[in-house]
């Protein structure tokens, strides 16, 4: 069996629902330990450097689909270009197999999920982070009153869980951060932190 070479990359992972602060958090994360920050790592191989709309119009598409072995696969096929296409950088990405169990976890995709990891293995360290649904609420609503993402606030309890519970079924090394009460240099000392004391960054 042939497995993608990880061995030069050092790959964050931020996961978490829409309106904890992952984005900002990967983002600003990403630009002081000088990493890589990726988001939708297929529009690298849909569009043209700096584009999108081809990712976005398939994604929307894949969206709207019940069939979680079809959902699966197509996220899980970001998963596995993000490590071809940047095999020889330190990346931190917005989202990752975690999210993709989240909204496309089910008994018909189980094997897909346990294929996934086998092959590509886990990031080096998931940073799951929650925020209360009521915060979470208040936060889409502030930068779009209109926002469909608002509806998924009242699914955190549901959600969580079950992201949990992917994280500990493939031991996976992660930590949830409550970011509800945080400003987001809070929440990325206490990630730089983590990654001192378990020997990834200096």
């Amino acid at each position: 069996m042939i497995k993608i070479d990880r061995s030069v990359i050092l790959h964050i992972a931020i996961e978490g629902i829409d309106g904890v602060g992952k984005s900002t958090i990967a983002r600003q994360l990403a630009k002081q330990l000088n990493f890589k920050f990726i988001e939708k790592p297929l529009k690298y191989l849909f569009d043209q450097e700096g584009e999108d709309k081809h990712y976005i119009r398939t994604r929307d598409y894949v969206n709207k689909q019940t069939n979680k072995l079809f959902t699966s696969w197509f996220y899980g096929l970001g998963n596995i270009f993000l490590y071809h296409y940047f095999k020889d950088e330190n990346i931190i990405t917005d989202r990752h197999l975690v999210s993709n169990y989240c909204w496309s976890g089910a008994e018909e995709s189980e094997n897909v999920f346990n294929l996934l990891v086998n092959e590509l293995e886990c990031p080096e360290f998931t940073f799951l982070i929650y925020a209360s649904p009521i915060v979470v609420k208040e936060r889409i609503k502030k930068r779009n009153l209109n926002d469909p993402d608002i509806k998924k606030a009242e699914l955190i309890p549901e959600l969580y869980p079950k992201m949990e519970g992917f994280l500990k079924k493939h031991k996976m090394n992660y930590l949830l951060i409550d970011s509800s009460n945080l400003d987001v240099n809070e929440i990325i000392n206490i990630i730089i932190d983590i990654l001192k004391n378990n020997g990834l960054i200096e």
